[in-house]
């Protein structure tokens, strides 16, 4: 046996070995971030480890039909190269996954728990005042739409032109615009009251009536309609602002965990940096804060055209545990000011040079 040779393919399968485990590991470690909430690591290393070992092995077939002159197989060509194309895709895939949150991970989560704090200050204390402010003219604008349509019906059930004699329909138009005066805004308070001041089937006796002494009746009834309509609006839009207040008042009881979080936990997960501790400390950023901020922050950290999503004003920290979620972002230029290439070109370089370790290996005649 030749010594020299024996130990150029002893030191091809240590090198081999040591590159595809570092890239076994990066691939372990996304999968568990991935499916296992980062538990069971090493199990899936050594899964990854043996694959890897595998999908070599048909890299190295592949290679040795390619260079066969005389009973090539196309079977095992065709098997070896869709094994090797499949575990090297996900390999790279997830190799890269593993860099992008090793290198972002804890900037990520520092400027998605300052961007949240930040939020709560422009929408809390400062901005109870603005919403006082809204609520106010919000009210005055609905009272005196609603007066002046008062006014204008007490003057139209004493009009004595022609075709505007008492109750007629100048009078209904007056009510059923009161009617949609209230409800227009529906929508945007959330308001499913009905408004209805004067209905044609119960009220149709009033229809027509011009005696003059029956007009203070009806101006008594139906402004009397037209004030209690107008108190369940002033009611719903009370509620509305209050409800805003509420919520300011929820998302101040966030300064404490925010707080914990900064001076107690950011500084262990900086001083640890693994790619592990930034997942465990996503769990706790997430429960504490991120899940209870409201519709108004996600909205803030997300750029839209349209319907698509273009790109993020803050990245969501747990979208960077997904694998594919982080190559979608890739793909679709999303990572804005995150730098990728040189991980994509790492990745790269730790599997080429471990397939090629491997294929010494083989070749070498002992």
């Amino acid at each position: 046996m030749n010594r020299g040779k024996l130990i150029l393919k002893m030191a091809c399968l240590a090198g081999y070995l040591l590159f595809t485990g570092f890239s076994a590991y990066f691939t372990a470690s996304s999968l568990s971030l991935n499916l296992l909430n980062g538990t069971n690591l090493w199990l899936i290393f050594v899964l990854v480890l043996i694959v890897a070992i595998i999908a070599s092995w048909c890299l190295t077939n592949v290679i040795g039909e390619m260079q066969k002159r005389i009973g090539a197989s196309r079977a095992t060509f065709a098997f070896s190269l869709i094994g090797f194309l499949l575990f090297w895709t996900f390999s790279f895939m997830t190799n890269v996954h593993y860099f992008f949150v090793e290198k972002h991970g804890y900037t990520i989560l520092t400027k998605e728990l300052a961007s949240a704090k930040k939020y709560i200050e422009e929408n809390t204390t400062k901005n109870n005042k603005n919403i006082e402010d809204q609520k106010h003219s919000a009210q005055m604008a609905v009272k005196a739409s609603v007066q002046t349509n008062i006014e204008s019906f007490g003057r139209e059930l004493l009009n004595t032109m022609e075709h505007h004699a008492g109750f007629g329909e100048a009078c209904i138009s007056i009510l059923t615009s009161t009617s949609n005066i209230l409800s227009s805004d529906s929508k945007i308070y959330a308001d499913k009251n009905n408004y209805t001041i004067f209905d044609k089937k119960r009220d149709s006796g009033d229809i027509g009536v011009t005696q003059r002494n029956r007009f203070p009746e009806l101006y008594t009834k139906y402004t009397a309609r037209m004030a209690e309509q107008l108190n369940k609006k002033l009611a719903v839009i009370e509620d509305f602002y209050d409800r805003k207040k509420n919520q300011n008042a929820e998302l101040n009881e966030l300064f404490d965990p925010i707080s914990e979080l900064e001076e107690k936990h950011l500084p262990a997960v900086l001083k640890d940096g693994s790619v592990d501790a930034f997942y465990k400390y996503n769990d706790q950023q997430n429960a504490k804060v991120i899940a209870k901020m409201p519709d108004g922050y996600v909205r803030q950290s997300v750029v839209k055209s349209g319907n698509d999503t273009t790109g993020f004003n803050v990245y969501p920290s747990s979208r960077m545990f997904d694998t594919i979620s982080v190559w979608s972002d890739i793909t679709s230029h999303r990572l804005a000011g995150m730098t990728m290439l040189q991980w994509i070109v790492i990745a790269l370089i730790f599997d080429i040079i471990s397939f090629i370790l491997f294929t010494l290996f083989r070749k070498q005649d002992l």
